[in-house]
């Protein structure tokens, strides 16, 4: 039988023990290609968003503990909330057995994260070193692969924690109280929060100087109000040292300082003064301000005022104002009547108000008012004639007027300026000369009229008082035209004495008509017998 074993057949069995050698090594890579290699999630890190929503840092770290060098390596990351803005997958290159490996991501995200998320490692061949080769030699082992790797991602919010408070300055010798606000500016909640308020330069005259406040959460404000008495006329600072814990269960602490400056309020820092400090005859409007001088606001302020001489209040003697801030003024309104013989004015009044705190403080005064004796031409009637005018007809107008003023009013003049259809025949102005106090006049126009209209006469009264400033005043007078006197308007007695004539007339006139038609009835009854008889005649001598 080993005669049979010839050449041929030692050839193809060599042949074919080559290929099974030459196959081996792609079934072990064949096999290496369906084993993922080891990867170990070291550390997670993450640097929160300092406002709920937005960009925060995810840093994770990992170990290859595989045998094998990796090559194209990449990694990436699918968030369980939120989308990665930055680079995605993170390219990393080749990976050495045994080498740890920091990838990063940015995540936009509403806080806090708390999900299962998954991180994709993908290669695109592993290698191996040849034992023989006198230099570093890499020998492929097995082709691309990838895997998956599920993580918790978390992510908690970090608290920022501030305080404030808008008193700028506290008031020497009393009690202030100060409203404290305690912030949580950050991204997630503060838990056992606790403060304690350290000053300097004043001391706390009520309450504790340690706040329990427990769980702030983002975007939440703790107020609380403190009652400070300085103790010298320097600044006041204000130490707020606080603890508490993060969501991760971290220590967060920290302490804020806020100065405030001490200043001296007095009555004297508080002024009333009238703002117009000449009144006119008659009724008008006595302001008075009221301007708070001190670095602090002032509260419930109520003014009270009294007339001594020269006018009559008209309306209430009390005014309240709820506060005046710092170095602003407010005003009150207060009508008042001048009688014609006052010369001067005099006013007392008393202003009670409060600090904050409620603190008191008062100020009392009184304030002397000239009074301007001036001119007033007041018109007290007019007369038309005749009403109403025909075209092309004269009539006059006159208009009646009194100084009602204390004193004189000079160089008076008055002007007629015409209205449409008016034609002025006399001088357009007229001057007066002076006009006293309390002495009545008059003054006449003559004018045409060219159209049928209603229009107006306007006239302006001119006149310049002691000081020799010029007052100008307006009045006007309406004018009817009508198309001739059948339209004329008549008074009750014309009309009554007019329907008399027409009654009459018309009673004779219907008399006279009687009459003539008896007359003439009388003659045709008497020219009827006539001729009867005339006809029995002729036929009584026939027969």
């Amino acid at each position: 039988m080993s005669k049979m074993i010839t050449n041929r057949h030692i050839l193809v069995i060599t042949m074919a023990v080559l290929a099974l050698l030459a196959l081996i090594p792609l079934a072990q890579a064949q096999q290496y290609s369906n084993t993922a290699p080891p990867f170990s999630i070291v550390s997670i890190s993450s640097t929160p968003s300092p406002t709920i929503t937005g960009i925060s840092k995810v840093s994770i770290t990992l170990i290859y503990t595989g045998g094998y060098y990796l090559y194209n390596t990449e990694f990436s990351l699918t968030p369980c909330s939120g989308a990665v803005v930055s680079q995605n997958p993170v390219f990393i290159g080749w990976l050495n057995p045994g080498q740890e490996v920091t990838v990063t991501y940015l995540i936009n995200s509403t806080l806090p994260i708390n999900c299962q998320s998954t991180l994709t490692i993908s290669w695109g061949a592993e290698y191996e070193t040849s034992p023989r080769a006198q230099v570093t030699t890499y020998i492929q082992v097995a082709g691309s692969g990838s895997m998956n790797i599920n993580f918790p991602l978390v992510v908690y919010g970090s608290p920022i924690i501030t305080a404030y408070t808008k008193t700028q300055y506290l008031v020497s010798n009393l009690v202030n109280p100060v409203e404290l606000v305690i912030s949580n500016n950050g991204s997630g909640p503060i838990y056992d929060l606790q403060a304690n308020v350290g000053i300097e330069g004043a001391t706390l005259a009520a309450g504790s100087n340690t706040l329990i406040i427990g769980t702030l959460n983002p975007g939440s404000n703790y107020t609380t109000t403190l009652y400070v008495l300085p103790t010298g006329s320097g600044p006041v600072t204000m130490t707020i040292g606080y603890s508490g814990l993060d969501q991760n269960g971290n220590v967060v602490s920290g302490s804020i300082s806020i100065s405030m400056g001490v200043t001296t309020v007095s009555s004297s820092q508080v002024i009333v003064y009238p703002v117009n400090s000449s009144l006119s005859i008659g009724s008008g409007r006595l302001v008075i301000g009221i301007r708070n001088v001190n670095p602090v606001t002032i509260y419930n302020v109520t003014l009270v005022i009294a007339s001594t001489q020269g006018l009559s209040l008209a309306g209430s003697t009390a005014y309240d104002i709820a506060e005046i801030p710092p170095g602003s003024t407010d005003y009150v309104y207060v009508p008042v009547a001048v009688p014609i013989t006052s010369s001067s004015a005099s006013i007392t009044y008393s202003l009670t108000y409060q600090y904050a705190g409620g603190y008191p403080g008062s100020i009392q005064g009184a304030m002397t008012l000239s009074v301007l004796n001036q001119p007033s031409i007041l018109v007290t009637g007019y007369q038309v004639a005749p009403t109403p005018l025909t075209i092309g007809e004269t009539g006059s107008v006159s208009l009646n007027f009194v100084n009602t003023g204390p004193v004189p009013a000079y160089n008076l003049n008055i002007t007629a300026i015409p209205g449409p259809g008016i034609k002025i025949i006399s001088q357009s102005s007229t001057y007066m000369g002076t006009l006293n106090s309390q002495q009545l006049s008059a003054v006449a126009f003559s004018f045409s009229v060219t159209r049928v209209m209603n229009t107006t006469i306007t006239f302006q009264i001119q006149y310049t008082d002691q000081f020799g400033q010029q007052h100008v005043q307006y009045y006007t007078v309406p004018i009817t035209v009508v198309r001739n006197a059948t339209l004329f308007i008549q008074s009750s007695s014309q009309v009554g004495q007019q329907g008399t004539v027409i009654n009459y007339y018309r009673f004779h006139r219907t008399n006279y008509f009687t009459y003539v038609i008896i007359a003439l009835a009388v003659v045709a009854v008497a020219i009827i017998i006539t001729v009867v008889l005339l006809l029995r005649r002729r036929h009584g001598g026939s027969t």
